[in-house]
């Protein structure tokens, strides 16, 4: 057998480690549930200022780079899609709960004003 007899073999096996996005995407992903995390093991109520924002970072670098993701995957016949959307979905997870905590946060020191408020 020649190496003429499939042409494509080739360009299908040099495309499917391609869509790096994907990989990104991922550990920025990876990254945000990292930082929220270590509110289990108690090391970011120290300052969980830190920690929130660096969960929201990796989220707001992993949504953008999941779509990028997923549109080339479209390209590559599916390679790195079903990472991409776990990444986009988790980045939004992220997101999510970064913005309960904040607004717990925000509540917490609103309930405490009134209470303290000798009026």
């Amino acid at each position: 057998m020649s190496s003429r007899a499939h042409p494509q073999a080739p360009a299908r096996a040099s495309a499917a480690g391609r869509n790096r996005t994907a990989k990104v995407s991922a550990f920025f992903a990876l990254g945000g549930i990292a930082f929220l995390g270590n509110f289990a093991t108690g090391i970011a109520w120290i300052n969980p200022g830190i920690f929130i924002g660096c969960a929201v970072l990796c989220a707001l670098v992993a949504i953008p780079t999941g779509h990028i993701a997923r549109f080339r995957g479209r390209r590559l016949d599916g390679d790195g899609r079903g990472l991409a959307l776990v990444a986009v979905l988790t980045g939004w997870l992220v997101l999510l709960v970064c913005v309960l905590a904040v607004l717990a946060f925000v509540g917490l020191i609103a309930g405490l004003a009134v209470l303290t408020d000798g009026g």
